[in-house]
């Protein structure tokens, strides 16, 4: 005589679907506040460099990107942003590390990482999972 085990799993479909919307619901908020962060970072950036033409200013750019978002400058009309930047010709030292945007976006690491962290909490800690239906035996 064999004994049979019914077993149901109740729930893993609520799980995979819950599971989902949540990282969905992080990853659009997340995003949304590192474009903010790289707006305000390419903010500093323009009111940083230095103006003769203003073109140089004016090609600061901050978008959106696959991994959250940058902030940039230079372009084809701004080639000398480079030289700028991180120097090494005509009297102007070189500095691997950046004169203004690289140190400016640096700077926004611990900003980045507690808001990804409180973005994160508020998420999970607001989160409605999906209910699994009533077994009834």
């Amino acid at each position: 005589m064999t004994d049979e085990l019914d077993v149901t799993v109740v729930g893993f479909d609520e799980l995979v679907r819950g599971s989902s919307a949540l990282f969905d619901a992080i990853q659009k908020r997340a995003d949304k506040q590192l474009e903010s962060v790289a707006e305000q970072r390419a903010n500093m950036v323009r009111a940083a460099v230095p103006r003769v033409s203003g073109r140089l200013a004016a090609s600061v750019t901050a978008a959106p990107s696959s991994s959250g978002a940058f902030a940039g400058m230079g372009g084809p009309d701004v080639q000398y942003a480079g030289w700028i930047e991180f120097g090494g010709t005509r009297g102007r030292p070189y500095m691997p590390e950046g004169r203004y945007l690289f140190p400016i976006a640096i700077a926004a690491g611990q900003l980045v990482e507690h808001d990804m962290t409180t973005i994160t909490r508020n998420e999970i800690e607001g989160f409605h999972w999906p209910r699994p239906p009533t077994i009834t035996a």
